[in-house]
């Protein structure tokens, strides 16, 4: 019996120099891999891919990441790297991954401008959101100007506090394309009444900010017909889109 009791105190303690050796190998490994891949120039970044925007150049996306050339990628940080560019106003979301062994990729959601406001600096883009996104020309193609709204401050990447400014941009979200390339001016009365305006000067009032899209759908049938024509118009009224009145000169 005793016999029997120091043999399995022997196994017992050579199973645990065992595992300690097994442990030892292993972590021996895991430092060994660990040098390699911090070492190794073919984990060194060769290339930035940038994907998803459309405003931003995949220049500016890449300066303001920070990402070294020749850096290991395993060094980089990628938290970092997103708080990086979520600093740009249009830039909604951001991802940043490693794609190996020596490319890192950037894919960013911009923010989509829809108009542009008048402040005492110029003009800026703002989303649908209300955020102010950068300065800008008042010829900036398919973006309306949005007059009737009073900006106290536009400081990019925030929301746009100002009253008004929630109709205007209600109406330029739900035009249709073919309308919206048509105008010039969108205006929002003290009332809350809509105007919007031609590349032509031609008056559209719209009436409150609701059934956007059929309005939309109507003036465009409209537009097209007198540009067609050649007709002079003094203005359109679709305060009742069911029933559109057309005033001629």
């Amino acid at each position: 019996m005793g016999d029997i009791f120091t043999g399995m105190i022997r196994d017992n303690e050579k199973r645990k120099k065992f595992n300690i050796y097994e442990s030892i190998f292993w972590v021996l490994i895991f430092l060994v891999t660990a040098f390699i891949l911090l070492r190794s120039p073919i984990f060194e970044v060769r290339r930035i891919l940038v994907s998803g925007n459309q405003f931003l150049s995949e220049e500016k996306i890449r300066s303001v990441a920070g990402v070294n050339i020749g850096l290991n990628i395993f060094k980089l940080n990628l938290s970092i790297t997103e708080g990086n560019l979520k600093i740009i106003p249009m830039i909604r979301e951001v991802q940043v991954t490693r794609v190996l062994p020596s490319t890192v990729h950037i894919t960013v959601t911009e923010r989509r401008p829809l108009g542009l406001l008048p402040t005492e600096e110029g003009f800026i883009e703002v989303d649908g959101e209300g955020v102010c996104l950068q300065k800008a020309g008042i010829g900036t193609p398919g973006l309306p100007v949005i007059t009737g709204v009073i900006i106290e401050q536009a400081i990019p990447g925030e929301i746009l506090q100002a009253e008004r400014l929630g109709e205007a941009l209600t109406v330029i979200s739900g035009l249709p394309e073919e309308a919206l390339s048509m105008l010039s001016e969108v205006h929002v009365d003290s009332d809350k009444q809509i105007k919007v305006y031609t590349m032509e000067g031609i008056q559209c009032r719209l009436g409150p900010a609701i059934e956007i899209p059929e309005k939309g759908a109507v003036l465009t049938q409209v537009l097209q017909e007198v540009l067609k024509q050649g007709t002079k118009i003094s203005y359109i009224d679709l305060s009742c889109s069911s029933m559109p009145v057309v005033r001629f000169k």
